[in-house]
């Protein structure tokens, strides 16, 4: 895995080297997967919104990872285009800290259920690590309690 990964850096003992550290904040395929999914629920995946369309923004992204079908993007209508953006933003983002605040924000509880797995490297073989229990009050944290008490605020609803 080589993203964000520094190429120069050089593993020789006892050499002594000053590389920058450069943060990446914002990358372009995000923002144009940002562009893509709002476009997509504004317009469609046809609507002109400043000039480009959602379908055009997905065909971008694919063709700049050298994929360069576009009969699959072509035949997709408004939902099925949203699955792919998603799709798109898991592959695109990974290991970048968003699929959390994604999953957040679709409201997209489907996976939170099942447990997490490990595999036993010495036999190969699947094992249970965890069990989760999540629920759907659960998409909201709870407020803290002293801030209810200052402002008066009604807690989040489960939280009680």
């Amino acid at each position: 895995m080589r993203k964000l990964l520094d190429e120069g850096v050089k593993l020789t003992p006892g050499l002594i080297v000053s590389t920058p550290h450069y943060y990446v904040y914002a990358r372009y395929t995000e923002a144009l997967l940002i562009f893509a999914e709002a476009a997509n629920e504004a317009a469609g995946p046809d609507g002109n919104v400043g000039g480009f369309t959602a379908r055009d923004i997905v065909k971008k992204i694919r063709s700049r990872a050298g994929i360069i079908s576009t009969a699959y993007v072509d035949g997709l209508d408004k939902n099925g285009l949203a699955s792919l953006i998603r799709n798109e933003r898991r592959i695109e983002l990974c290991f970048e800290g968003f699929r959390f605040w994604d999953l957040r924000r679709w409201n997209d509880l489907s996976g939170m259920n099942e447990p997490v797995k490990g595999i036993d490297l010495q036999s190969m073989t699947e094992f249970e690590v965890e069990k989760r229990h999540y629920e759907a009050y659960m998409i909201y944290a709870p407020i803290p309690y002293n801030e209810t008490l200052k402002y008066d605020i009604v807690q989040n609803a489960g939280w009680n």
